[in-house]
């Protein structure tokens, strides 16, 4: 019972939001300081983002399981 609850917490948190894509607001950040020649700071941001996507993107492809009906 409570595994349900935190799938269905899960999907409504974070699938069914359009949170995702204001995350993608981080590599374009990183992408703007690249340009501007702060290339720590841009790689970090970057890596920030892509380790937060496949976290997410891990969670809900193999451990819940979302049916958005």
């Amino acid at each position: 019972m409570d595994s349900e609850k935190l799938n269905l917490w899960y999907c409504d948190t974070f699938v069914s939001t359009p949170w995702q894509f204001y995350l993608l607001i981080v590599p374009l950040l990183g992408a703007f300081f690249y340009g501007r020649g702060k290339y720590k700071l841009a790689w970090s941001l970057i890596g920030v983002w892509l380790v937060i996507q496949l976290i997410f993107s891990a969670l809900t492809n193999l451990v819940f399981t979302c049916s958005l009906e």
